[in-house]
């Protein structure tokens, strides 16, 4: 029997090179523990690593629930994940799930190995004296950044829209504040920078690290001519921070994409994404190759099909639009007899093994 384990480092990462969904990693890792170290260090190109789109949640039984899609293979996995019983969730490109509890815990929750890590609650969170008390408007959007090695989360809270972060092991949450107000929607980590997007189009710098933070300042403003969009979301893609515009035409979702010119500190045009594709749903965007199936110069973007509710089983539908030549593809998803009733808005989460 061939010893896996003695194959050179470099032909190993070259054969993670080649994978794209959790499944093959899954296989991946199991071969030996040569293998597992290999995709423990990511020393693999992570950008091949296709997030899946978590669905709504159901119960079997008394356990809760929740089904991912591969892209890849577009088909449908079922998970137990009671972690996230009753919870808003908000997909990552770290491995980790946000979860809001009923009764207002915040977890960072591993949907594959179940793993959770508690946040402050959310009656840390402070707004000008006034704490959030609705449930599904108590955290707006939330994020978990990699900054230097180590992961932020930052969450966007109660209707002014207020920014706060915290790291693993913090007690409390540290409020940035701003010198005007501010609708923050949107934020990422473009090269070990945090940057934030408001209502209006302003890209933001926010700073957490020394003797006078957390501060933010303003860099850039929105596109020129650009109205009446329905979401924006900032990207980073091929070490590019790209602005994406979605627009709904007729229920129907077009897109938008600019690039950052870091000189110019202004937003160019963009018409190619090179060989990358952006998954986008109603509160961020991901980045990744292309790859199999999955088109080059696309946009993914998961739906709620609320108006097709009547229709048995079909709850949600991707919508698949080229930027460059403005084709589009509808792709539906289908429950089971079990999908719950209830809304709960799909999400791209990229899974992590361990």
């Amino acid at each position: 029997m061939a010893d896996w384990s003695k194959l050179p480092y470099d032909l190993v990462v070259s054969i993670a090179n080649q994978l794209f969904d959790v499944v093959d990693f899954l296989s991946f890792s199991a071969v030996c523990r040569c293998w597992r170290l290999v995709y423990l260090k990511k020393h693999w190109i992570s950008s091949h690593h296709i997030p899946w789109l978590m669905l709504r949640e159901f119960t079997e039984g008394d356990v809760s629930v929740r089904q991912f899609l591969s892209l890849t293979r577009f088909k449908i996995y079922k998970f137990p994940l009671p972690e996230a019983n009753g919870c808003r969730c908000w997909g990552t490109s770290h491995g980790w799930v946000v979860t809001l509890s009923q009764s207002f815990a915040i977890r960072l929750v591993n949907p594959l190995t179940r793993a959770c890590l508690d946040l402050p609650h959310h009656s840390m969170l402070r707004s000008q004296g006034h704490i959030e008390v609705d449930w599904f408007a108590a955290i707006q959007n939330a994020f978990v950044l990699k900054v230097r090695d180590e992961f932020v989360t930052m969450v966007i809270y109660s209707h002014n829209r207020c920014l706060s972060f915290a790291k693993y092991g913090d007690g409390t949450w540290t409020v940035v504040p701003f010198s005007i107000p501010v609708y923050l929607i949107n934020i990422v980590c473009f090269k070990d920078k945090i940057l934030a997007l408001t209502m209006v189009g302003t890209l933001i710098l926010v700073e957490i690290e020394g003797p006078d933070c957390p501060r933010a300042r303003c860099i850039a403003s929105p596109p020129a001519d650009e109205r009446g969009w329905e979401n924006m979301y900032l990207v980073e893609s091929s070490e590019n921070l790209l602005l994406v515009l979605r627009y709904n035409h007729h229920c129907t979702h077009q897109f938008k994409v600019y690039k950052f010119d870091i000189f110019k500190r202004k937003w160019m045009a963009a018409v190619d994404l090179e060989n990358n594709v952006l998954l986008v749903d109603d509160y961020g965007c991901t980045s990744v190759s292309a790859c199999g199936s999955i088109k080059p110069n696309c946009i993914y973007s998961a739906q709620d099909n609320l108006g097709f509710s009547l229709v048995p089983q079909l709850d949600q539908k991707i919508i698949v639009r080229n930027i460059k030549d403005n084709s589009t593809d509808v792709h539906g998803i289908f429950h089971g007899p079990n999908a719950s009733t209830s809304y709960d808005c799909p999400v791209w989460t990229t899974l992590a093994l361990w």
